[in-house]
């Protein structure tokens, strides 16, 4: 019995360390985080908190003669005023 507690145990630990590894490798290479893949769904990024989202359910502004998405009202409420300042 406590042979195969221990086994369970050693499993557990080698998913979260591999989990852990993956995820230090894909900060470690660096570059913009990829969108989610979602398959026959247009993904748009929330250039506020960096978030993507599906673009049907987006919330859109126009900001400087350009459409741009958000994720919620108050990110975009949040882009304008950084922006309104700049």
């Amino acid at each position: 019995m406590r042979a195969i507690l221990f086994i369970i145990l050693l499993l557990v630990v080698y998913q979260a360390l591999k989990v852990v590894l993956r995820s230090a490798l894909s900060a470690y290479q660096g570059g913009e985080p990829r969108p989610p893949r979602i398959p026959g769904e247009e993904m748009v990024q929330d250039p506020q908190c960096r978030t993507y989202v599906v673009k049907g359910r987006a919330l859109a502004r126009r900001i400087g003669g350009r459409t741009t998405f958000f994720c919620s009202a108050g990110c975009a409420d949040a882009y304008e005023r950084d922006h309104r300042s700049s």
